[in-house]
């Protein structure tokens, strides 16, 4: 589908692009291009080098990365960065877990994992799998939306023609994520439109300078509810972990990760026991990883980072049992939203999981759609309709808190 111009390279050096005057460079780790790199990731910790080496340093399962720098003549004008995953979707649908009931549901379960056996293969991302947001590409100012990805497109192509000479056959592009207002951008690209669920973010009132601030603003059933909810975590020790601790805890984290990640009806990777630990040497102060304790004995954890102003929510990870007992999971996003006002964040990132409950804290959802394009022409036709037909869905309803 791509024609590859990897013999138009200048010396042994930068890859000329079809775009007349550009030209890459490509790298396997950041920490070779490290000023060049954060010179265009500024205040976006996400596309920093401190980030990309945790990642690196700990991957997720199944992912590699590629960095690319973009020159005009010999001015460095951007950065692009990419995800490698060997997707396997049967694993990621967790449909060996499944034990249907029914006639009927056992066909259809049978007819869905026929089909998701078949689908194993190299999937490159335009962007962060371990993210919600569009963190994949910087250029200078002077470059808008449009020419961005229009560059970025054709390094795309020069990336995969780069994997194939190392013997890495690509099967899709992925482009993640996208706003509603660049979606005539993307999509005059070939790319067909993915639909997924919204992100969910709370916008920080400015006249919150306390959790007390927060809980004026809502609603009389709404702060009820926040009390109910404290009054079930007494008892349970809430402090944030040193990297010693991080590491120490290190099998309890990655348990208690998993209790979380394996009731997911689909998961892409699964982070790796010293993921953590590495975010948080990485990051320092950017990252907090909360733990809650019953006695000596952890039993939960969220973790948060803070870039471009925000607040983004990352993994967590908890006990079923003190879950259920000390409302965990909702003190957990009432703690993030006491946190987010502590830091002075302008808004609270939640991401795409658990909408209703995260409505009901304040947040709201954000249309952020997926592109994707398989390198085949014949299997591009069809590509969405069958991303759709295995995607989960979540039916909620929107709440809102506030007065």
């Amino acid at each position: 589908m791509f024609s590859c111009t990897l013999n138009k390279s200048i010396a042994s050096g930068p890859l000329a692009l079809s775009i007349p005057g550009y030209s890459i460079s490509m790298y396997n780790q950041v920490d070779a291009i490290a000023s060049e790199w954060n010179a265009f990731a500024k205040d976006n910790l996400f596309l920093h080098s401190s980030f990309l080496s945790a990642l690196e340093e700990s991957p997720p399962s199944g992912t590699s990365y590629k960095y690319v720098l973009v020159q005009k003549e010999e001015e460095l004008v951007g950065v692009v960065y990419f995800q490698v995953k060997k997707i396997d979707l049967y694993k990621s649908l967790r449909l060996d877990m499944i034990q249907p009931t029914g006639w009927w549901n056992k066909i259809t379960h049978s007819i869905k994992s026929l089909f998701a056996k078949l689908l194993k293969a190299n999937l490159l991302v335009l962007g962060n799998m371990t993210l919600t947001g569009c963190n994949g590409y910087a250029f200078k100012e002077n470059y808008d939306d449009e020419k961005a990805l229009e560059i970025s497109k054709m390094v795309t192509q020069e990336v995969i023609c780069k994997l194939k000479s190392e013997k890495t056959k690509i099967a899709a592009i992925l482009l993640k994520d996208f706003y509603e207002a660049q979606n005539s951008k993307v999509s005059s690209f070939g790319y067909t439109e993915f639909k997924v669920q919204p992100n969910m973010i709370l916008k920080l009132d400015k006249n919150w300078s306390t959790f007390e601030d927060y809980l004026t603003s809502m609603k009389s059933k709404y702060r009820v509810r926040v009390r109910r909810a404290r009054k079930k975590a007494e008892g349970l020790e809430r402090r944030v972990l040193s990297l010693e601790e991080i590491h120490a805890y290190s099998n309890e984290i990655s348990a208690l990760y998993k209790n979380v990640a394996n009731q997911a009806g689909f998961n892409l990777f699964i982070l790796p026991n010293t993921y953590f630990y590495s975010l948080q040497k990485h990051l320092k102060d950017n990252m907090e990883l909360v733990g809650y304790f019953k006695g000596e004995k952890l039993v939960g954890y969220y973790t948060h980072i803070k870039s471009h102003g925000d607040l983004d929510a990352h993994f967590l990870g908890y006990d079923p049992a003190s879950n259920k007992a000390h409302q965990l999971y909702l003190n957990m996003l009432y703690d993030l939203v006491n946190d987010a006002i502590r830091l002075n964040a302008n808004s609270l990132i939640m991401s795409r999981t658990a909408l209703e409950i995260k409505s009901s804290v304040g947040a709201e959802p954000h249309a952020m759609n997926l592109y994707i394009k398989a390198n085949n022409s014949i299997l591009n036709v069809g590509v969405a309709k069958v991303l759709n037909y295995f995607k989960p869905t979540e039916n909620w309803v929107p709440r809102s808190p506030f007065k």
